[in-house]
């Protein structure tokens, strides 16, 4: 199978699909295909059409690797979706799935998991940023031990 540099060299320039799959528990899964009217069945899900824009990480000499996706005009259906994901379920956290799909529809370019660290909304636009790091794990106190604070044990 050629490799996704070798595809992307081929001219006429083949079709790609970017998808993006958002899913929590809570939610479920949200799956948007990129620049399309209609919804598009790709390797046997269905993808609703959307209209992104996906900002990858610039390359320079750190090791954190991350993206953000810009979506227009869809404020209103974020805010619902995020109204879902409150309580006790804000202990997972959402990943998202960013996959290119060729144009045959079935065959699985490139697939990448990252997680939603953080999503600004205004009146029309959402800017949603994706990471490696899974954003529930920072800021996390250390575990104290007894052993080296005795004052901490109960009793």
């Amino acid at each position: 199978m050629p490799t996704l540099r070798e595809i992307r060299a081929q001219r006429p320039n083949r079709i790609q699909y970017e998808t993006i799959t958002f899913h929590h528990s809570t939610f479920g899964y949200v799956r948007l295909v990129n620049n399309q009217i209609f919804a598009k069945q790709l390797a046997g899900t269905t993808f609703e059409p959307c209209r992104f824009e996906l900002t990858e990480s610039q390359q320079s000499n750190t090791p954190v690797i991350d993206s953000t996706l810009k979506f227009s005009r869809l404020a209103s259906d974020f805010k619902q979706k995020l109204k879902a994901w409150r309580g006790y379920s804000r202990i997972t956290p959402i990943t998202a799935t960013f996959a290119l799909y060729d144009a045959d529809q079935v065959t699985l370019l490139k697939s990448w998991v990252l997680y939603v660290s953080d999503c600004n909304m205004d009146e029309s636009d959402v800017n949603v940023s994706l990471s490696m790091t899974n954003p529930l794990n920072k800021n996390v106190g250390l575990l104290y031990d007894p052993a080296e604070w005795p004052g901490l044990v109960n009793g």
